[in-house]
């Protein structure tokens, strides 16, 4: 029997948490997921680690692939894990947004094309986090 799948376009949003066991293994930074189509498994928020509480979104690259996860402090994405209409898995891609010179992190539908202004937006991000890590130098 097949897994039914969907798509971030078809929902009208909410959530609940699909097994917030984590993956094991190495997990990559979300940069390396922006403007890529993963397929989001499930979440675990409020997660203890040496640096304090942050949330886990829990991927994979293909269905059928091993799940890894991501570590995030984005509100936005973690609201968005918990909507109750919210299904896993869903295809997604995760694109920069800026509100006010901040930068942001947003779910999309895997069938948007990534955009020059989705790249310049990353490259944007990118470029303020290096600032922002050699000022706490």
């Amino acid at each position: 029997m097949e897994q039914e799948t969907f798509d971030f376009a078809d929902f009208s949003l909410q959530g609940d948490e699909a097994n917030s066991q984590r993956p094991s293994g190495d997990y990559p930074s979300i940069d390396e997921v922006i403007n890529k189509p993963i397929w989001c498994t499930g979440f675990a928020d409020n997660v203890e680690t040496e640096n304090g509480k942050s949330n886990l979104i829990k991927f994979c690259w293909e269905l059928g692939e091993a799940e890894t996860a991501f570590w995030t402090k984005s509100k936005k994405l973690i609201t968005t894990v918990q909507k109750p209409d919210i299904r896993f898995p869903f295809h997604t891609i995760i694109k920069v947004v800026f509100i006010r010179d901040m930068a942001s992190f947003e779910f999309r539908s895997a069938k948007e094309v990534v955009s020059q202004d989705d790249i310049a937006s990353f490259n944007m991000y990118l470029t303020k986090k290096r600032s922002y890590m050699k000022q706490r130098r």
